[in-house]
């Protein structure tokens, strides 16, 4: 009787060289923003040149979850019906979100692609992503130690807007830079400590971006920079920015500086905080607000002042980018 032994490598060694590259792996190689997987059988990528549907990748549903369960194995990631959302990074470049099937269609997955370009002045001034007056006035305020809140929807570039504005902090600060996954990378040479949030599971506690916000201040930071704000963490924030961590730096989902003001208000509302806490805690914590325009249309919108004034939040526009 003859054996087969590369058959038996492959089924009984599946780390070994001959296994094949897994093929969600495969399809990061090239250059895209996102990659969506909304089902064995349709995959879109979004790049430079909009969003298309891409070829068939996996011959089956069953090959589909084959190389999910392979894709997980490598990134030592579980998903299941009790964990049915994961959230992680893979080589620190790619950040993927991942939905089971039990409150899907189907296995849903969702990579974003970090572009750790350095982006200098020249290039947002030539793409028109903001105006002269407009980086003058964002360079001053960094370097008198506002505090900067990004506001915009996806893809609208605000952390690419993060990043590039970090340069402008002197090296002498120390930085804690909060994130869910990795994407904010500080200049070389800074004083920084990156701390991410993790997911409970088992017997893993859950650390969430409000732990992360406390702990930080007993970590000496000159300035916090907080990847985006989306629920209970406000509270801790504004508390730190409010009591002598100013200049430091965050992002949210917002359409317009009024529409970022309102929900951080019915955050801090949500959270227990009076009416009018909110309106004196974010009046008096946040100095400037940059709202960026929709994705297809990448650039700063307009930079508006926050001020508390008579128990009310007052906004008010200081450069428009009319281009």
């Amino acid at each position: 009787m003859k054996f087969n032994y590369i058959d038996l490598i492959r089924r009984y060694s599946p780390e070994s060289f001959y296994r094949p590259e897994n093929k969600i792996i495969s399809i990061l190689s090239g250059e895209f923003y996102e990659i969506m997987i909304n089902a064995w059988d349709l995959i879109y990528i979004e790049d430079k040149d909009g969003m298309r549907k891409l070829p068939l990748l996996f011959e089956s549903q069953k090959d589909y979850l084959k190389e999910i369960n392979d894709f997980l194995s490598i990134t030592n990631q579980r998903i299941s019906i009790d964990k049915p959302i994961i959230n992680f990074d893979y080589k620190s470049k790619y950040r993927i979100n991942m939905i089971h099937s039990s409150i899907s269609n189907d296995y849903v997955i969702t990579i974003r692609k970090s572009h750790n370009i350095v982006f200098d002045e020249k290039y947002f001034l030539n793409v028109g992503f903001f105006t002269v007056k407009q980086l003058e006035f964002l360079k001053w305020a960094l370097k008198a130690k506002k505090t900067v809140f990004i506001s915009g929807g996806t893809s609208t570039g605000k952390t690419t807007l993060l990043k590039f504005l970090l340069n402008y902090i002197g090296k002498n600060e120390r930085l804690i830079i909060i994130e869910d996954t990795k994407e904010i990378v500080a200049p070389n040479g800074y004083n920084c400590i990156y701390l991410r949030t993790q997911e409970g599971e088992l017997s893993v506690k859950e650390v969430s971006t409000s732990d992360l916000v406390k702990t930080s201040l007993r970590m000496r930071p000159d300035r916090i920079i907080l990847g985006e704000i989306r629920r209970d963490e406000v509270v801790d924030f504004l508390h730190a920015i409010n009591t002598g961590h100013s200049g430091s730096i965050s992002t949210g989902h917002g359409n317009s500086s009024f529409d970022m003001i309102s929900r951080l208000e019915i955050l801090l509302i949500e959270a227990g905080l009076p009416y009018e806490a909110t309106s004196r805690y974010l009046g008096r914590g946040i100095d400037y607000i940059v709202q960026l325009s929709d994705k297809s249309n990448r650039k700063v919108k307009n930079i508006s002042e926050v001020n508390y004034e008579n128990g009310k939040v007052i906004i008010r526009d200081v450069f428009k980018n009319n281009r």
